[in-house]
C-alpha cells in the first residue's frame, strides 16, 4: 500500500457554505471520498463519532459556542483522527493555541488543489506512518514487560532511569517504581567484592561501540546473593558522546552454582588423577629398582656360576680328555651369552620405567638423553637445546615434565610424519619453559578438539595439575609445535 496516495474519506468543518462545497468537490477531484460537510463544532464533534472519517480539515474560526479548536481538542480526547487547520491567515498566536490539538498540517485561504492534495496525503502519510510506529512500540513494550529478563534504560550523567521492565522485581526484588525513585539503584546493590570490577566493566562498555557482556554479583533486596549477567549497548546524542545505556540483565546465579560444583568435581577428579599419577610413579620406580637391582643382581650372579663352570669343565676336559665336556663348554658360553642379552633388556626396562638418569643428573639431562634414545629407535632427527645449568625442581614435578615430553615424542612418532624435531628446555621470569616442534604434516583443529586422544588429554591434565599453561598448534604441512609452560615456584 502506498502511504502517500491511498484513498481517504475526508469530514469537512467550515461555516461558510460556499467554501465547504468548493472544498468537497476539489476532494473528490483529486481522489478521495467526501464524508460530508458541517458548519459548527458542535456538529463536527457528532459527525466525527458517528462516521469516523480518515481526515478532518477543521476551520479555525466557527460560528456557534465551539470554535475550531476546541471542537479538534474535544475529538482527539474520544477518536484517533487526524485533523488538518483551515485558516484566514497563519499568524502565531493561532498556531500556538492549536498546537495543543495535535494538528496535521495547516491550509490558508483560498484553497489551492494542489495545496489541498498536498496537505491530506501529508497528513495520512504521518498519520499512518505514526500508527505504524506505535503499533511497533505497542509490540516491543508487551515483549519487553513480558520478558524474563529486567531490561532497562538508564541516563548516563544522572543515572535516572528512563525505563525499567516488570522482572526487575523478580531478578532485584526491587519494582520499577523503585529504581525510578532511586537514580543508579542497580549500582548500589552490586556486592561489595565486585564494586570494582563492576564499575570497570561499566566504563569499558562506555567507552566501547559495541555490545559487552559482563557478569558481576549483587545483594537480593530479600539479602540473599544473585549472580547477573548484563548485555549493554550505549545510545549517543549529538555530540557523540554517551547519553543512554540500554541493557538486558539476565539472572545467571542457578548456572554459576552449576560452574562451582563442576569446578569442585573437576578439582576433585584432578587431585585423584594427581594422586594416581603419583601412586604409578612410586610404583615404577620400586619395580624399576626391583628389575634393576634383584633380578639384574640376580641374572650376573648366574653368568658368573656358568662362567666358574665353564672353566672347571673345559680344566677338566683338557686334564682328562674327554671330548663331551668340550660341547658342554661351548653351551654354557653361548648360555653365558644370552645372559648378557637377557642383562641388557633388564636394564632397558628399568631404564624406561624410571630413568635414573633423571635422579642422579636431573631433568634437562633426562630430556636430552631420552632425544638421542628416541632418534635411535624412531630415525626422526632431534634437534635438542636445554639448560646449560639445571633447575633444581621436586622430584614428583620433574617426572610429571618428562612424561609430559616422552607423551610429546610418542605422539609425534605415532601421527605426525615428521624428519626432525626441535626441542627446547628453558627457563623464563619464573617459569621452566618446554617447546617441541616438528616439520610434519600438522595437527588439525578437528584432531586438537577431539575428545578420544587420550595422548592429548593425558599431557594436558598434567600440565594443569602442575598449574601451568598448555599450547599447542598446528599448520597444514608445516608441523605441529607443543609450547608447555610450568611454574616453578
Amino acid at each position: 500500500m502506498n502511504l502517500i496516495f491511498r484513498k481517504a474519506r475526508i469530514l469537512v468543518v467550515e461555516d461558510e457554505k460556499i467554501i465547504a462545497k468548493d472544498i468537497e468537490s476539489t476532494i473528490k477531484r483529486i481522489g478521495h471520498e467526501s464524508a460530508g460537510t458541517v458548519s459548527k463544532g458542535e456538529d463536527a464533534i457528532r459527525v466525527a463519532g458517528e462516521c469516523h472519517p480518515d481526515l478532518i480539515l477543521m476551520d479555525i474560526t466557527l460560528k456557534g459556542e465551539i470554535d475550531g479548536i476546541e471542537a479538534a481538542r474535544i475529538i482527539n480526547e474520544t477518536l484517533k483522527t487526524p485533523i488538518v487547520y483551515i485558516t484566514a491567515h497563519q499568524d502565531e498566536d493561532t498556531i500556538e493555541k492549536t498546537k495543543g490539538t495535535n494538528p496535521y498540517g495547516y491550509i490558508t485561504k483560498p484553497l489551492d488543489d494542489r495545496d489541498l492534495n498536498t496537505a491530506i496525503n501529508s497528513a495520512m502519510y504521518r498519520f499512518d506512518v505514526e500508527n505504524r510506529l506505535k503499533a511497533a512500540e505497542d509490540k516491543y513494550f508487551r515483549l519487553s514487560e513480558n520478558a524474563a529478563d529486567m531490561i532497562f534504560s538508564q541516563d548516563t550523567a544522572k543515572l535516572n532511569y528512563r525505563y525499567v521492565n516488570a522482572s526487575s522485581f523478580r531478578i532485584t526484588g526491587y519494582t520499577p517504581e523503585e529504581y525510578y525513585e532511586k537514580p543508579g539503584l542497580l549500582d548500589n546493590l552490586v556486592h561489595h567484592e565486585w564494586k570494582e570490577q563492576y564499575m570497570f566493566s561499566k566504563q569499558q562498555v562506555l567507552k566501547s561501540s559495541i555490545t559487552l557482556p559482563f557478569e558481576f554479583k549483587i545483594v537480593h533486596k530479600s539479602g540473599r546473593e544473585v549472580w547477573l549477567n548484563q548485555r549493554s549497548v550505549v545510545v549517543k546524542n549529538s555530540k557523540n558522546e554517551p547519553d543512554t545505556i540500554e541493557a538486558i540483565v539476565t539472572d545467571v546465579t542457578e548456572r554459576k552454582i552449576y560452574e562451582v560444583k563442576l569446578e569442585e568435581t573437576t578439582q576433585k577428579l584432578r587431585a585423584l588423577s594427581n594422586y594416581l599419577q603419583r601412586v604409578r610413579e612410586e610404583e615404577r620406580l620400586y619395580i624399576a629398582r626391583e628389575i634393576h637391582d634383584q633380578l639384574g643382581q640376580d641374572l650376573t650372579v648366574l653368568k658368573m656360576d656358568l662362567s666358574m663352570l665353564g672353566k672347571s669343565s673345559a680344566k677338566t676336559a683338557k686334564e682328562k680328555n674327554i671330548p663331551e665336556l668340550d660341547k658342554v663348554c661351548l653351551e654354557l658360553k653361548e648360555m653365558s651369552g644370552s645372559i648378557d642379552g637377557i642383562i641388557n633388556k633388564v636394564r632397558k626396562i628399568a631404564t624406561e620405567l624410571r630413568p635414573d638418569i633423571l635422579d642422579k643428573l636431573g631433568l634437562a639431562e633426562a630430556i636430552e638423553w631420552h632425544a638421542g634414545e628416541f632418534e635411535k629407535r624412531s630415525g626422526i632427527k632431534c634437534i635438542t637445546k636445554v639448560l646449560e645449568e639445571e633447575i633444581q625442581l621436586k622430584p614428583e614435578k620433574a617426572i610429571s615434565i618428562f612424561r609430559i615430553f616422552q607423551e610429546t615424542l610418542t605422539n609425534a612418532a605415532r601421527h605426525s610424519g615428521a624428519t626432525e624435531l626441535k626441542i627446547e628446555v628453558a627457563e623464563k621470569n619464573g617459569w621452566l619453559i618446554l617447546h617441541v616442534a616438528d616439520n610434519g604434516r600438522g595437527i588439525t583443529e578437528a584432531e586438537m578438539e577431539k575428545g578420544s586422544s587420550l595422548g592429548i588429554l593425558g599431557m594436558k591434565e598434567r600440565v594443569l595439575i602442575l598449574g601451568g599453561i598448555w599450547k599447542m598448534t598446528g599448520e597444514k604441512g608445516k608441523g605441529t609445535s607443543i609450547d608447555v609452560r610450568i611454574p616453578l615456584r
